[in-house]
């Protein structure tokens, strides 16, 4: 079993498969081994089964495995070994977590013997766990119901500080060795949450080297400072798509391997509709699989004890109730799995997604602090950054926060979006359209910024390049690249507008664009620009009559960091949709949208040897007409849904609110 270095998808029993499944906590709680046995899976595993669903993932809880230092109770394998054998037994793909770990709201299901060591940097600890997870290669080499081993589940863990990137590198690498020599036939990966997002030290930049995939877990609605919105916002329903795609940059396919939300905060529809949302979209950035948290709502008889005792909102993330009754994002789930069992991936989805658009992630974010970039030639005297004193704790979320709002803005332009990484030898990616949004050009903080050289690379790109600029920018020779040049900060006031001149997308002379100003922060204040060459052109002005968007041969240089400005506001994408405009110019003048896309819609495309699959998402509650642009060779073309496929006539879909369509076509 293996992943196919140039797919997408998971290769499992000789087939291509893109597993759809849940994480099963049994409803008496996350402690299992202490009180129920596989009998709890296996009624479990029966009814994902009838669901239609493929792919279980299970918690191997150490303590109970191994409750004292390289001693193993033989019983609990027994158990487990049942657990196996039900989920071969009901068509299911077992996926097990080793080191559980942090699960089920704060709890950490801890070995009593660790002593408070850490367990991804104490030597002794890492040779024990390695130890560990060769018992389970071993046990279980090659048995075809396993579909990949899982490392942890949201390292680092919980109940520990201090891991880092070495820690965690060194960690992946001795587990990885271990699983392999034993086992070398089952994918490894691990169930990263928001590491990628908060610069965790198992971001996919520092793990994905060792592991066949990496995985994403997306809970926006536990990050407000990036999502400070309602469930169906869509900055919330994209959150899935934009954490595959920048995980993607790293080099490995991605796993969408744990989602959802509480009925005990949200209506059970409107968690469908998000779900649905969720997936879609993130399989049209090329997601390899969904693994749902969870499997059941606790019973009531759990609410009793810790974690649910301590966490109300944990007891309802269910795909069903505890009474067993199939909950709105159950039937989601099972929908899905159903379409995708009808698509042939080998065909229509080995390529993957081809994105024309691009936002450079830094090399200081990837590697912090790394030798190589400082462009220093032997001999030379020690050079310490001295932002390690300034800023011991750097906070990445202005940078997430404008990536993210871009991936959302050219989304609504019909863009998809790739995050390849600031190369050392300075060549800017080969795409269509490269984005550097603020702070990508800030000067302040290393972390938010591509390297001074970097610009260099410009010069030699033949694409368009797109920037936003604040307060706080620094651009070495920004007259040569954009044609206009920083006067000053921006004057204070309440709005930011972009009053445009010439025509820019769907805009006309007169049509403008509003924001709420901030609050002053360099990083959310713009600009005065002043032209510095003649051939530049002025599209937009802002409030007092100074150039706001800039068009120099194949740079678009804005005066306001408008992504930052969106950040800040509340359901700021539904409250301000007129801003995808600005993108949808962008994406007019570099022909920047993929090779197959479609209007009124999120659209995403996968493509193969025979032809390609587009995925539309309307984020939206109305039902829309997507109208489609198919490449020029497409010929017959069919609508997938759970119902079987239908072939397409005619070059527009009907997608309902909140709804989702899948389309292939042949070459």
């Amino acid at each position: 079993m293996v992943v196919s270095r140039g797919s997408h998808y998971l290769l499992a029993d000789g087939r291509p498969v893109i597993p759809v499944g849940a994480h099963v906590v049994p409803a008496e709680g996350p402690d299992w081994p202490w009180r129920v046995g596989a009998k709890a899976f296996d009624a479990a595993f029966e009814r994902m089964a009838a669901l239609g669903l493929n792919i279980a993932r299970i918690d191997l809880l150490w303590a109970a495995i191994e409750p004292s230092p390289g001693i193993v109770d033989t019983a609990h394998l027994r158990v487990l070994d049942e657990v196996l054998e039900s989920a071969r037994r009901h068509g299911l793909w077992l996926h097990p977590t080793f080191f559980v770990g942090g699960e089920v709201g704060d709890a950490f299901w801890d070995v009593p013997w660790r002593d408070g060591r850490n367990p991804h940097a104490d030597p002794a600890l890492r040779e024990l766990q390695a130890a560990h997870a060769r018992l389970f290669a071993e046990r279980w080499a090659a048995d075809p119901a396993i579909i990949a081993w899982d490392l942890t589940d949201e390292p680092p863990f919980w109940a520990v500080s201090g891991t880092t990137d070495d820690d965690a590198r060194a960690w992946t690498g001795d587990l990885v060795s271990a699983l392999r020599a034993a086992d070398p036939d089952h994918l490894i990966t691990v169930g990263t949450a928001s590491q990628d997002v908060d610069h965790g030290p198992f971001r996919a930049d520092v793990v994905a080297a060792d592991l066949d995939f990496t995985c994403v877990h997306p809970y926006p609605i536990y990050s407000p400072e990036l999502y400070p919105d309602g469930l169906l916002d869509p900055r919330m329903t994209h959150a899935a798509a934009f954490e595959t795609a920048l995980a993607a940059g790293a080099g490995k396919p991605v796993m969408l391997h744990e989602f959802g939300a509480s009925s005990a905060q949200f209506a059970p529809s409107l968690i469908g509709d998000y779900d649905r949302l969720l997936c879609w979209s993130a399989l049209g950035r090329g997601s390899i699989g969904f693994v749902s948290w969870c499997w059941t709502d606790a019973a009531g008889a759990a609410y009793r004890r810790v974690p649910y005792s301590r966490m109300p909102h944990e007891t309802q993330f269910g795909l069903v109730k505890a009474t067993g009754e199939v909950r709105p994002r159950g039937r989601v789930l099972a929908e899905l799995a159903a379409t995708l069992e009808q698509l042939d991936l080998s065909r229509y989805a080995a390529r993957g997604p081809a994105p024309r658009a691009a936002i450079v992630v830094p090399h200081e974010y990837a590697a912090p602090y790394d030798p190589a970039s400082y462009g220093l030639d032997e001999p030379h005297g020690p050079y310490v950054p001295a932002e390690r004193t300034w800023r011991p704790e750097r906070d990445v979320k202005p940078l997430v926060r404008s990536w993210l709002n871009a991936f959302v803005l050219a989304a609504g332009a019909g863009m998809s979006v790739a995050f390849p990484r600031e190369r050392l030898d300075n060549a800017w990616p080969d795409a269509r359209l490269v984005m550097l949004p603020a702070p990508l050009a800030s000067t302040t903080n290393s972390l938010w910024h591509v390297r001074t050289p970097y610009w260099e690379g410009a010069r030699d790109h033949t694409g368009t390049i797109y920037l936003s600029l604040s307060a706080d920018v620094a651009i070495p020779e920004m007259a040569e690249l954009s044609g206009c040049s920083i006067v000053d900060r921006a004057p204070a006031g309440d709005t930011v507008e972009l009053r445009f001149v010439e025509p820019w997308g769907p805009l006309r002379p007169g049509d403008a664009l509003t924001l709420p100003a901030a609050d002053g922060d360099l990083t959310t204040r713009g600009v005065r620009l002043a032209l510095a060459d003649p051939d530049a052109r002025v599209i937009a002005v802002d409030a007092g009559g100074s150039p706001a968007l800039i068009v120099h041969r194949q740079t678009v240089t804005c005066a306001y960091p408008v992504e930052l400005l969106l950040a800040r506001i509340p359901d700021g994408h539904r409250r301000f949709p007129r801003w995808s405009a600005l993108y949808q110019g962008l994406a007019d003048l570099a022909d920047a949208r993929d090779e197959a896309w479609a209007t009124n819609v999120t659209s995403g495309a996968l493509f193969g040897e025979a032809g390609g699959m587009l995925v539309l998402t309307n984020h939206r509650p109305e039902p829309v007409d997507a109208v489609l642009h198919l490449p020029e060779k497409a010929g017959a073309r069919q609508v997938l849904s759970p119902d079987g496929p239908t072939p397409l006539t005619g070059d527009a879909v009907r997608v309902a609110g909140h709804g989702a369509a899948l389309i292939v076509w042949d070459s």
